[in-house]
């Protein structure tokens, strides 16, 4: 059952492939086949492509987001200014803007977020005092 007292060290820890090697081979000793792995309800293991915008289905559906055509442009720009540059180079170019924009993205959303909880729980006067002296300690 559920214990309440675990804690993540005890879930980083634990080494879960040794326990399912275990169990296959208790399994196998016992004289039956491994179990098939049950369907969960949490929907691993469901069919979501035709509703996921990334997926190829949903791109030749028509119903994709672009990523594709955003990534061709970015990597034919960036070789073209960046001649010596390779494939691999762009990638990684791209997945730095990318992860630099999502993590300002973030930022910004929460910096917002707890401005708009200091407004309503303070008022406002007091609310840019403590976004000031935040930005401040930063």
């Amino acid at each position: 059952m559920f214990n309440r007292n675990s804690t993540n060290a005890d879930i980083r820890k634990h080494d879960w492939a040794q326990r399912d090697r275990a169990t296959l081979l208790h399994s196998i000793h016992a004289g039956a086949s491994p179990r098939a792995p049950a369907v969960a309800s949490s929907g691993w293991g469901a069919d979501v492509t035709g509703d996921d915008p990334r997926s190829v289905r949903a791109y030749l559906a028509g119903k994709g987001d672009l990523r594709a055509a955003w990534w061709n442009f970015y990597q034919a720009s960036y070789r073209a200014v960046r001649l010596d540059s390779t494939l691999e180079h762009a990638m990684y170019s791209f997945h730095r803007l990318h992860h630099g924009l999502t993590l300002t993205r973030l930022e910004f959303r929460q910096s917002v977020v707890l401005l708009a909880d200091d407004i309503r729980e303070k008022g406002i006067f007091a609310a840019v005092h403590i976004s000031l002296s935040r930005e401040l300690k930063r």
